[in-house]
């Protein structure tokens, strides 16, 4: 079996585990970001996850893993920028967009734009 490159990443792949998309193969992270690309601004998932919970404070509790780090790291800093917390956190974009979907449809935090025209990643 070959061995080939992911075309977005760069990660190796078994040449038959790889996910065609768009003329490039793909390993499974990089396909399933393709296909499901995270969106913030759902409403109705912003429904679905603020209905399980009384409170904010309720919401972070459950928190986990990469979303649980974001979210303390904005609390502690007050505002981070996306790039910022990639570093920070040692995190590729796709997470950090992904983790902040969560936290974003939670209401827990939410994204402004800063006169440079980044992005800051702020509690809601």
């Amino acid at each position: 079996m070959n061995i080939i490159l992911c075309g977005k990443c760069g990660v190796t792949v078994n040449e038959g585990d790889g996910a065609p998309q768009g003329g490039l193969i793909l390993c499974d992270d990089c396909a399933m970001n393709a296909l499901t690309p995270p969106r913030p601004c759902d409403p109705w998932a912003v429904k679905m996850a603020t209905s399980g919970f009384s409170s904010k404070a309720d919401a972070a509790k459950t928190l986990r893993g990469v979303e649980k780090a974001l979210y303390e790291l904005v609390g502690d800093k007050g505002k981070v920028r996306s790039r910022e917390a990639e570093k920070i956190l040692g995190l590729s974009e796709e997470e950090i967009k992904r983790a902040f979907s969560v936290l974003r449809h939670m209401e827990l935090l939410r994204a402004a734009k800063n006169p440079s025209g980044g992005v800051d990643l702020i509690p809601f």
